[in-house]
This record gives C-alpha cells, structure tokens and sequence, in this order.
C-alpha cells in the first residue's frame, strides 16, 4: 500500500495529538488514582458514552467482522449483535446498580456484595484474572489486528509491528490516565467514523452498489456463498420439528439470541462499563452514557464495515495455494511474513511454492497457512489462501484517495490505541485497587499507587505482546474469549436478586466455566502433553448435538451451550451446600444500592428499605430499547441492501421499541427517591 506525503502528515498529526494530551493530563493522572483510573468521577455522560463507543471500535473490530461476512455470510454478526439484549437491561438497571455502589471496580463490588472472608478471596482472584488475563487476551487479538494492519499497510514484519504498537500505546496510556483515555477516544470516534463511512461509500459505489454485487454473486465461480448477504441464517429443507431445519447457522443463532447474551461475564454490565459509569459525574449521566453507547455501538456503527465486507468479495476473492504433488510440507518461511512452502514429494524432490504466485496483484495473495510442516497432503491440498480478515485494510488501499487513506490508516491507529490504553489502564486499576493497595501495601501515598499503576501497565502489555506474536487468528481468540467465560452470567444476575448468593458461589461459576471452556477446547493437547491418555477418549468424545456438534465435533456455540450447563449446575450446587449466608455482611450493600429481588431478611435489618425501582419499567423499557435498537440496525442493513419492504417493517419495530423505552425510562426517574439518592 503506497501512501502518500498527505497521508503521513495526517497519521503523525494524530501520532503527535495523542501524545500531547498524554503529556497535558499526566500531571492530572498524576494526583491520585481515583484520577488516574476514574477521572474523578466527573465525566458528562456524552464524554464517558463515547469513550464506550471508541473503545469497542479496537482495530482489530473491522477486520474480524470483514473476516465473518467473508467466510459465512452477514448474519455471523449475531454473534455480538446479541449483546444488544443484555445491554439495554444495563441501561435500565445495572448501570443504576454500579453507580450507587460508588466503587472503583467489579472485584471491589464483590467485596462489598458478599462480606466476609470469601469476599476477600473473590477480590483478589477477580484482581488476578482481570488485571492477568481477561483484558490480557483482549489485547491480544488487538495487537494482532495491529500487527496485519502494518503488514499490509507498511510491510513491517510481525514482531517488529507487536512492538511498535505496544511502545507507542504505553508511552501515552501510561502518562495520561482516564481523562487522557476518554478526550482521545472522542477524537478517534469521530475519526473513525468518518474514515469507515468514507471508504464504504466510495468501496461499495465502486462495485456498483447492491446491482453490482447481485450480478457478481451470480457470476461462475464467485467467492459469493449462498448466504453472504442474508442477515439471518436459512434453514434446512424440512419443518422446524425435523432434524434437517435446523442447520448449524440457525442452531447458531438461535444459541447467540437465547442463551449467549445472558451468560457471559458481562450480562451485568463488564468491568469497562463499570469503569466508565462510575467516572460519570451523576446516575443520570451514567445511564445516559450506557444508552448512547448501545445506539452507537449496535445501530449505527456495523454496516460501514459490512458493505466494504461484501464489495471485497466483488474485488477481491478467495484465493488458494494448492500443492501440486503429494508429499509432506517440510518447510516454511518464517522469517518474516510467509513467502514459501516446500514440499517433498513422494520420491525426494521438493517443490517450492511461492505464495505470491497465485494472484494478480501484488496486495492480495494467499497469506494464511492450512498445512504446518510436517503435514501429510495430497496433490490439490490446500496449503494457503488468502486471510479474509485483511481484506479491510486492502479494500482501504484500493480505493481511498491520499488524504482520505490516511485518515483511515489513523484513524485504525486511533482504535488500536483507545482499546489498548482502555484495558491497560483497566488491567493496572484491578491490579492496584484489588491487589497492591487491598493486600500488599494499604497505606501508601497516591503518587506510589499511580507509579505501581504505570508498572503495571507496561507489564500487562509485555504479556499480551508476548502471545500475541504466538496467535493468528482474531477470530479464534474472540470467539475462545466467549467460551471461556459463558458460564458465569448466571451467576453475576442472581447476585442482584437474591441475597443467597455467595462469594464461594461465584468462585465455583468461574472455575467451573473457565476449566470446561479450556477442556473442551484445548483437551486433547493437554491430555497428550502431560501423557494422560486416558482422557484422551474424553477429550475426542462424539457430542450428539446435531448442528451444534456437526460430525461430532462441538462448534464455537455447542461449546457455549456445555460451558454455560456445566457452569450453572455447579453454582446451583453449592448454593444448596453452602450454609445460609449471614444476613447482617449484606446490609452495607443493600443499603448503598437498593437491588429488587429477594432480599428478604437483609431489608428487615435495614428497616423495611425498599428497593428504588419497580419490576414493570425495567421490563418495558429494555424489552422496548432492545427492539428499538436492534431494528434500526436491521432496517439500515434492509435499506442498504435493496430490500424496502423488511427494512419498513422494522423501522416501525424500532418506533415501538423507542416509545416503550422512553416510557420505562420516565417511570424509572419518576419513581426515584429524592431524600435516598446517592
């Protein structure tokens, strides 16, 4: 990708601005660390809302949603379309929740929901995983997003792109703290939009728009599959009572809408809403900063991506290294981004395979290895094609002009360091607040917590840096994520409503949820690396789960299903085993934030307290926000894609939802208690 004098001017001009704003709020950072990690708690709510919005627009957002359309069709976005639910209960209710327990992080909260000592041992386990390993693996795939982004754009190799990457996000996420986080994500955001509608436009006008695309799906051999452009999965050919209806898409969805949204670790919110409900400056702003979030984030953002998704396709299509003899892959390039592949053939010979010799042009060649050395192929194996995830950043080079191009490469620059700077500065806050100061070294001055916030910071990075040149696939990573934590909504729901809920009861959600999760993904290297081959047949066993489980083998969803049962059936066993938990260690918690539910004999010792809201509001109103947004995004997508009559439909589906989300909304404030508030 050539760029011009005009496109480095505008990808230093943000370099510059960034580090500038690093450099003027360090000082403020600097104070203590309810500003280094909280801003003070004075964040507007369009400030902290579209901080929500820049920071789950990572780099790598793009190209895994190019890499979904690509390879399955658009209605693979349900995979995080389906969030969409949960958060709009957030809206209504959780962030309401967060906000009043005034504290500094989710492991913090636990603490203070359960008492006792296992509340103590829950705050700093939470504080390991967080700050150790749930934002390290998000990092992760954004670091490797990064790093196809420089290949492509500046033919860096990957370690050296890693290392970039992460010294130019520590060098400013470590000085400026959040407020220096939020005020560029609000930059970013609009530069991000701005270059994503840009190259939609001119990508998807320069492939003729929905005729060009139609006529290209017809053409002989298109790299169009027959449902590239249907936003829901297709079923089989009997009736929903048959087997042969429920394909593995539909199978797939109907997982992500039914179950997958409620039984993650952020069915309540997550550790970044938390984080940024508790800077704003008032519940209200809160609340309003999580719903303006979710209408960015769901409605309007997704379908720049997914038209220059699909006009890739028209462009650029799915190209494949085949071996011509069969033999055995003995070598690889791996210097630097592959180039070769060397085959034996059955006889001695070895035939060199150049990558780049399937292909017309220079910036679109198969790039993504199917066969390792060692590996077994026959004649017409494939051994590489073409990585769809970077489809992106060539669609970016093909039809961006210079000044627009590089926006967009900034812009991806932007993204890359809003997300990172959001989970370093989120990893270093659960690592000081839930562990150094907590446990280690309570009495300390502000400026020693915000010197052991920087160390951690670039300590985090170090570790995500580091597997991150081990991984591949954002993907695989994502999709690894949502099944490592699947099981433990259930749980983080029920803390709200029910006072039986204990510290040991989450504990046994998360290692339950975490060890089947890397079982049934890792078990069988496991099983061999540690020369346990009697677990071997556990870890190939057949799954009779029909579509989730094609051929036996549980696919992303199937895994989900097992996590989540397994998960849930061992909390709901130690809250019959475990003894009934002390009333009185709760009554600082209900009394700071008011839950509905069964809170029987914790409002008795609080006088009768009731809780703020009522159940019909909060039911109303996220039904109808979860209606109203997801059918705006689906009627944009119907519009867009030439089919006027489900786009109609769903424009009168959002109207409903919003009314019955204004509605519920007024009910909730009008029902607040002036004399009880925060």
């Amino acid at each position: 990708m050539q760029l011009a004098p005009v496109d480095w001017a505008v990808i230093i001009a943000y370099v510059v601005f960034a580090l500038s704003v690093g450099a003027y709020f360090a000082r403020r950072a600097g104070k203590g660390i309810e500003e280094f990690f909280l801003s003070g708690r004075r964040l507007p709510w369009w400030l902290a809302g579209t901080s929500l919005v820049a920071t789950t627009f990572a780099s790598d957002t793009p190209l895994v949603i190019t890499g979904w359309v690509r390879e399955g069709g658009i209605w693979r976005n349900w995979i995080w379309w389906c969030f969409a639910l949960g958060s709009v209960f957030t809206i209504m209710l959780f962030s309401r929740y967060w906000k009043r327990g005034r504290v500094m992080t989710s492991a913090e909260l636990a603490e203070l929901r359960y008492g006792g000592k296992g509340a103590k041992v829950l705050r700093a386990g939470l504080g390991i995983f967080q700050a150790g390993f749930t934002n390290t693996i998000t990092l992760c795939w954004v670091i490797v997003a990064a790093a196809k982004i420089q290949g492509v754009v500046f033919g860096v190799d990957k370690g050296v792109s890693i290392v970039i990457a992460c010294l130019t996000a520590l060098t400013y996420c470590s000085m400026a703290g959040l407020w220096g986080v939020v005020v560029t994500d609000f930059v970013q955001f609009l530069m991000a939009m701005v270059g994503s509608i840009a190259l939609a436009w001119l990508a998807w006008n320069g492939v003729g728009g929905i005729e060009g695309v139609m006529e290209a799906a017809k053409a002989p051999g298109t790299s169009f599959g027959s449902e590239t452009l249907s936003m829901f999965p297709s079923p089989g050919p009997g009736g929903y009572l048959d087997a042969s209806f429920w394909t593995t898409g539909l199978a797939s969805t109907l997982v992500f809408l039914g179950v997958q949204w409620w039984a993650g670790a952020n069915a309540d919110g997550g550790p970044l809403v938390v984080q940024r409900v508790s800077s704003a400056k008032s519940e209200r702003d809160g609340v309003l900063a999580v719903l303006w979030y979710n209408v960015a984030h769901f409605a309007l953002r997704p379908w720049p991506w997914i038209l220059v998704a699909i006009a890739s396709l028209v462009v650029l299509p799915t190209l494949e290294l085949t071996s011509p003899v069969a033999g055995t892959v003995i070598a690889v390039d791996s210097l630097q981004e592959t180039e070769w592949i060397d085959v034996q053939d059955n006889q001695g010979e070895i035939v060199r395979l150049r990558l780049d010799s399937v292909g017309e042009e220079s910036d679109w060649h198969p790039s993504k290895l199917s066969a390792k050395p060692g590996t077994r192929v026959e004649a017409g194996t494939t051994l590489a094609r073409t990585d769809s995830e970077s489809a992106y950043v060539v669609m970016m080079g093909r039809f961006l002009p210079a000044g627009l191009l590089g926006l967009a490469v900034a812009a991806l620059l932007a993204a890359f360091m809003s997300t990172v700077d959001t989970h370093v500065n989120l990893a270093a806050s659960f690592f000081v607040s839930d562990l150094y100061r907590r446990f280690v070294i309570p009495d300390a001055s502000d400026r020693h917590y915000v010197l052991v916030a920087r160390i951690a910071s670039a300590m985090v990075l170090a570790i995500a840096g580091f597997f991150a040149y081990l991984g591949d696939s954002i993907s695989d990573l994502f999709v690894f994520f949502l099944t490592f934590t699947a099981g433990v909504g259930p749980v983080y729901l029920a803390r709200w409503f029910w006072w039986r809920i204990q510290a040991l009861t989450e504990i046994v959600g998360m290692c339950a949820s975490a060890t089947a999760a890397t079982w049934l993904t890792f078990g069988k290297p496991i099983a061999t690396a540690w020369g346990m081959d009697f677990l071997l047949p556990i870890a190939d066993f057949a799954w009779p789960m029909g579509p989730l489980a094609p051929d036996g083998i549980l696919s992303g969803p199937g895994k989900v299903i097992v996590v989540v049962a397994f998960s849930t059936t061992c909390s709901l066993l130690s809250v019959a085993l475990l003894r009934t938990p002390n009333p009185k260690q709760l009554v600082e918690f209900y009394i700071r934030v008011r839950p509905m539910g069964a809170w029987g004999p914790v409002r008795d010792l609080c006088g009768g307290l009731r809780a703020k809201e009522k159940p019909l509001p909060i039911i109303v109103g996220s039904l109808g926000g979860s209606l109203s947004i997801l059918g705006t995004m689906l009627a944009m997508g119907g519009w867009l894609l030439g089919r006027p009559n489900f786009a109609l439909g769903w424009i009168g589906g959002a109207i409903v939802g919003a009314c019955a989300l204004a509605w519920g909304m007024a009910q909730v404030e009008r029902g607040q208690d002036p004399a009880r508030t925060d």
